[in-house]
């Protein structure tokens, strides 16, 4: 799942127009926006369940940004900016696909996320 699902995950952090996104909301600087952004659905939390659930980053780095972002941006704001920069990165990346191409897409996605199983995995149950 990761695999096919990834590419357009990856988007909501990595496009311009996510990040620009971000920065319309108040968070500057691009781990502002990554922390939050990925961080949001777990409600305004401080940086221990981010390092538990993140996993990979240093501890250190994370709290540098957790939770300090949250004075920046609620988390409902953290992520209403990642749906509009992903939304405008992925009109962007599909705007020469038929529609019914794109529909089906969303839809087998939506279907293949909704069977995945979740447990141990925080974000992805967040999400």
């Amino acid at each position: 799942m990761w695999r096919h699902y990834e590419p357009v995950h990856a988007i909501t952090y990595f496009h311009p127009r996510s990040r620009a996104a971000y920065e319309a909301a108040g968070l500057r600087g691009y781990w502002r926006g990554y922390f939050a952004g990925r961080a949001a659905p777990l409600g305004a939390t401080d940086a221990a369940p981010v390092i538990a659930a993140f996993y990979t980053f240093a501890p250190p780095m994370v709290s540098r940004a957790l939770p300090a972002v949250w004075r920046l941006a609620t988390p409902q704001e953290a992520l209403r900016a990642r749906l509009t920069g992903a939304v405008q990165a992925l009109a962007e990346l599909t705007y020469e696909l038929p529609e019914t191409h794109l529909i089906e897409a969303a839809d087998l996605l939506e279907k293949a996320a909704g069977e995945v199983e979740t447990g141990g995995r925080v974000l992805g149950a967040a999400n």
